[in-house]
């Protein structure tokens, strides 16, 4: 249940509480139940959240790359299934313990041939990843290193392009792992800001560029791009900001000045 407070068996039984989100659903296993998840599963575990959501919420869209999806979900199936294993079987009774394996095993056939497939497609994508002037990062969708940083960006590998204050807050959960939720809870800065070019809140700080053009940031609606000495922050409003000051002294942006 998402707020303990509530809790009821009754209820429960008849299935009328607000379920836990996935982030509430990972914070109590990590911090409640000491339970070691690595940050690779929490990616695969959020990825499949993300397709369920789609099926659940919207359906999936008929340019959704099957293989795309299929690679979203197949590590995601072993990853939760790898979970069962250790933290549950052990405690289950014997008949349970036995579907678990049985489970498990025809599972890892078909993840294994998935991954297969995954790896000849991307093969046939490195030539373009290879050639692109643009940096590549990781799609925060298929999470694949196929993203393209160019105008609004796409994937090649799954074809995602949505909005940039999209894709831009999709990669700073997704990729950079910098969750909404826990910035509310904790505290802390998250970091993406409005684009000094384009105005839109779809500028990412700390990009992480995976082929040869390299960036620190990087626009999802404009597809600008720098490094970490092109901009500099407002010493008062701590709006980011070109580097150059046009002749000024001190860091100050246009609102401030």
């Amino acid at each position: 249940m998402a707020d303990l407070r509530e809790a009821q068996r009754a209820k429960y039984e008849i299935g009328d509480f607000k379920s836990v989100t996935i982030d509430q659903a990972l914070d109590r296993l990590v911090n409640i139940a000491n339970v070691t998840i690595s940050d690779k599963d929490l990616r695969r575990i959020k990825g499949l959240n993300r397709v369920r959501n789609q099926v659940a919420h919207f359906a999936l869209l008929s340019d959704n790359n099957p293989l795309a999806i299929k690679a979203t979900v197949a590590p995601a199936m072993e990853a939760l299934l790898r979970f069962i294993e250790r933290e549950l079987a052990p405690g289950a009774p014997d008949e349970e313990r036995r579907l678990i394996s049985r489970t498990y095993r025809s599972v890892m056939e078909q993840v294994r041939t998935i991954e297969v497939m995954v790896r000849e497609l991307l093969n046939s994508l490195k030539p373009a990843i290879a050639e692109a002037d643009i940096p590549v990062v990781k799609c925060p969708e298929c999470m694949q290193d196929t993203f393209l940083l160019e105008g609004k960006g796409r994937c090649l590998f799954c074809s995602y392009s949505p909005i940039g204050i999209v894709s831009a807050e999709a990669y700073v959960e997704n990729v950079l792992g910098k969750s909404r939720y826990r910035a509310v809870k904790h505290g802390g800065e998250r970091p993406v800001s409005n684009c000094h070019w384009c105005g839109e809140e779809a500028l990412v700080h700390g990009l992480q560029a995976t082929a040869t053009v390299d960036a620190a940031h990087g626009c999802f609606e404009c597809g600008y791009f720098g490094d970490y000495q092109d901009l500099e922050r407002c010493t008062s409003c701590r709006e980011w900001m070109s580097a150059d000051r046009d002749g000024l002294t001190d860091v100050i942006s246009t609102n401030c000045r």
